[in-house]
């Protein structure tokens, strides 16, 4: 995103603010289930309004992080590895939404 600063700043804000309101309710739905057992808290994941809500989470998270650690090598990276550090960070963001992602489908299935 090198040479977009309006849009990435934009982008990161917006993230920010998409993510805001899923993190207060996934600190709400943990903190009611504090002291579940494992089944109940299996069975609240499983529930289709939480697996989405939850699947949000992990993919604007994950965006939001790609966008973050972006600026910050283009802060402190050195100009010729740059590229090869974002292409790791934009592997590394992709493999924790997809590990987030499948785990989630696999505690609600």
């Amino acid at each position: 995103m090198t040479h977009k600063g309006t849009a990435t700043f934009i982008a990161q804000r917006a993230s920010a603010v998409l993510l805001l309101p899923l993190v207060i309710w996934f600190l709400a739905g943990a903190a009611s289930n504090a002291g579940a057992s494992f089944e109940a808290m299996r069975a609240w994941m499983a529930s289709p309004l939480t697996a989405i809500l939850m699947g949000l989470l992990i993919a604007i998270g994950a965006f939001h992080m790609r966008i973050g650690v972006d600026e910050i090598i283009d802060d402190y990276a050195d100009k010729g590895f740059r590229g090869v550090w974002k292409l790791l960070n934009l592997f590394a963001c992709l493999g924790a939404a997809a590990l987030g992602i499948w785990s989630l489908y696999v505690i609600s299935a």
